[in-house]
């Protein structure tokens, strides 16, 4: 059997969430294996940031994945060189709002989280599901939770929302067991990034304060490296979950 990987050089890859945390480390991980990546995220100027440090091989479109045309406005305004998508990576999240009891948060943020985290999710995998269809091949990678395993306090909406992912994601795998199209989900733990910050309003002292509450936490590349090794498997391997913890001995 010929084993391939769409983990090869020239291969497009869109990256949801890319400017910031896990979705900015993937999109590192995949230019270093050659990729040309689309990068989509809300601030045009951190994808010019983040343009400026990947080079030519990478592709900045400012869109937010909650917008009803998001697959629209995303095929107008990819290059044409950039169009051949073949590997999703849905690494958007919010939890804005979060970290609190459920009646003192307000529902705008409530609402928020879900469409970002859930409804983003479903927009980025439909824009991109046709073409990985119409080539016969395909890698889509979405970024769950452990949260998505399990509820803790403070957590219901974000909790929810990554129940959600998982769901979904399980299900998206059955509707497409028998094409070309691999379906991933990884769940991480406890991960440092500005996630914390964004959710207290980037209020960097409360986002210190929680990561001290922990002995441990992953980094933003050590969640990427599990995206990489996900992707590096041959076409005939579908790796279905994959759950990344701190192991708490730093």
């Amino acid at each position: 059997m010929t084993q391939s990987t769409l983990l090869t050089p020239g291969t497009v890859a869109l990256v949801t969430g890319a400017t910031s945390g896990i979705g900015r480390a993937v999109v590192v991980d995949l230019i270093e294996h050659g990729l040309k990546v689309v990068c989509v995220g809300r601030s045009h100027d951190a994808l010019v940031d983040l343009c400026d440090h990947c080079g030519d091989k990478v592709a900045g479109v400012a869109l937010d994945v909650c917008d009803a045309d998001f697959a629209d406005n995303l095929k107008e305004a990819l290059p044409e060189e950039f169009a051949d998508i073949s590997i999703l990576v849905a690494a958007a999240g919010s939890d804005i709002g979060g970290r609190q009891r459920f009646d003192a948060g307000t529902m705008e943020d409530w609402a928020g989280t879900i469409e970002t985290n859930v409804t983003g999710l479903m927009a980025s995998c439909h824009a991109v599901l046709p073409g990985m269809l119409a080539r016969g091949r395909g890698h889509i990678v979405t970024i769950g939770s452990v949260s998505g395993q399990q509820t803790y306090a403070g957590g219901s909406v974000y909790s929810a929302s990554k129940y959600a992912v998982r769901a979904f994601t399980e299900s998206l795998r059955k509707d497409y067991q028998t094409e070309p199209v691999r379906i991933t989900e990884v769940l991480p733990g406890l991960v440092r990034t500005g996630f914390a910050q964004a959710r207290h309003a980037g209020d960097t002292a409360m986002a210190d304060e929680f990561y001290a509450g922990f002995p441990d936490w992953l980094t933003a590349d050590e969640v990427a490296d599990t995206v990489i090794y996900a992707l590096s498997a041959p076409d005939h391997v579908n790796i279905a979950q994959l759950v990344v913890t701190p192991t708490g001995n730093k």
